[in-house]
């Protein structure tokens, strides 16, 4: 009887081995699958689709997901040597040059839009522009435009909402605004610390009937919220483009042209390496795209619900409304997984 017992005993500890053994297995299997790092730069579409590829990639395929915020030159420096492996949005033609050597030294992919079309451009209230009959980008020079707009601190000048400190655009705006006539003379710039500062700078004067003269772009939560009139410049061309730049990337250079943003794609940059890294993810998200009016409806959506940066929150109603778009990015056995984890929400 002792035996019988004692070989009970050794055969369910031996069970109870294999199983831990077993489980022990499963875990360092899941443990094993890397983590994918996005850019985080710090603006709400970003924000957005962001959080849309990580619900996606946590629930749907098991990859630990991580956002690292982070200012356009340290993406410029980062994605090449895959510090970070994801820019959801590369808004490339404000760093063409960077992009265009990146590729070529084959250190960063570029895998398609993310959505089409990211129009960026100098606007002011319609409101606004229809009294005082704006049309193009030399009527800002009027001397009741200026009053209107003007610096509380130097009212001898108008005021001119850039976009944020260490964005490219800043840079881009200066330089145009400086060939255009309307700075230094006419208009003093500045450029608020967060994306969050530049909307509510916008968004303020709006609510309140009031003037404002800056740059925005879309899909963003304003656009849809407020009514905006485009100021015309100058059609966009290559020889102006490069101009441009030049005055860019050196302050003292003023340059001979300035012109409209070009429209692009808004593309996914990723380092050259994903592809290696996690074979699944990659092919994700080379077919990741989100559509320009999905993302324009749930930023608004996530402005009127005053989501407070719970961009998860702003992902779950994209993807509980778009089931359509991003069930054709993955195989059905991985789009199951986000249909649980969504019905959980």
């Amino acid at each position: 009887m002792k035996k019988l017992l004692s070989s009970s005993v050794r055969l369910s500890v031996l069970a109870l081995a294999g199983l831990l053994v077993a489980l022990a297995t499963v875990g360092c299997s899941e443990a094993a699958k890397p983590t994918i790092k996005f850019a985080d730069q710090q603006f709400e579409s970003h924000w957005i689709n962001n959080a849309i590829a990580k619900f996606v990639i946590e629930n749907g395929y098991g990859n630990p997901v991580e956002t690292i915020e982070m200012t356009t030159p340290i993406m410029q420096a980062s994605l090449p040597k895959g510090d970070v492996h994801v820019n959801m949005e590369l808004w490339q033609q404000n760093i063409i040059e960077w992009h265009d050597e990146a590729i070529a030294a084959g250190t960063m992919e570029n895998i398609g839009a993310t959505y089409e079309g990211g129009p960026q451009f100098f606007m002011v209230p319609t409101a606004f522009a229809d009294e005082h009959g704006i049309k193009t980008i030399d009527d800002m020079k009027k001397p009741a435009v200026k009053k209107a707009l003007a610096d509380p601190e130097d009212k001898s000048k108008g005021l001119f909402m850039n976009c944020v400190i260490g964005w490219q655009c800043a840079e881009i705006n200066r330089a145009k605004l400086t060939t255009y006539g309307l700075v230094p003379d006419h208009y003093n710039i500045i450029s608020p610390g967060s994306s969050g500062a530049m909307e509510a700078a916008l968004a303020g004067p709006q609510k309140k009937g009031q003037g404002v003269f800056g740059y925005y772009w879309a899909p963003t939560a304003i656009m849809g919220m407020f009514d905006w009139y485009i100021i015309e410049e100058p059609a966009y061309n290559k020889a102006c483009w490069d101009d441009v730049g030049k005055g860019r990337d050196d302050p003292t250079y003023i340059p001979k042209l300035a012109c409209a943003y070009e429209t692009l794609p808004i593309d996914k940059g990723v380092w050259s390496g994903l592809k290696d890294l996690d074979s699944d993810v990659y092919t994700l998200l080379t077919k990741m795209n989100v559509g320009l009016q999905p993302i324009n409806k749930t930023a608004a959506w996530a402005v009127e619900n005053d989501i407070a940066g719970e961009w998860e929150l702003a992902a779950v109603y994209y993807l509980k409304n778009n089931e359509d778009i991003w069930t054709t990015w993955m195989p059905a056995a991985n789009a199951k997984k986000v249909k649980d984890a969504l019905a959980a929400k």
